[in-house]
């Protein structure tokens, strides 16, 4: 049996108000040998979630993704001005759905790493100064 991949950490980084860039994500997981394949996202859905790393407060609930290449497994989330307008550190997490039944990618729950800098503080102060 073929252990899987230890999950490698994506880092996007933006700066806080930006709404311009989008999040691209190609979705993953490993088939039967444990390599790792896209997810084919053809007739599913896929929403995302983000939350504050220092307070564990649910920035962005289960809004949707867009499917960029369904055979591919791209996806962009799209942020609106309310979910950068606060610096520090993010967790993000992206759920694809088929008749009811859920995935979440990545599987790690912090693989997916948002920091959001201010105009004055990184997202590291931001956050340091959150939890302090």
């Amino acid at each position: 049996m073929t252990t899987p991949p230890a999950p490698v950490q994506q880092i996007h980084r933006r700066r806080q108000g930006d709404t311009r860039t989008v999040l691209p994500v190609t979705l993953q997981q490993p088939d039967s040998a444990g390599v790792l394949q896209p997810v084919n996202l053809t007739g599913l859905s896929v929403t995302f979630t983000m939350v504050n790393a220092a307070t564990s407060t649910t920035k962005v609930n289960a809004a949707s993704a867009t499917i960029v290449s369904a055979a591919a497994g791209t996806v962009n989330y799209d942020f609106a001005s309310a979910n950068v307008d606060t610096p520090g550190i993010y967790w993000g997490t992206f759920t694809v759905t088929q008749s009811g039944e859920t995935d979440a990618f990545p599987v790690a729950s912090k693989a997916l790493k948002i920091l959001i800098d201010g105009p004055t503080k990184t997202s590291e102060e931001a956050y340091a100064e959150a939890v302090s």
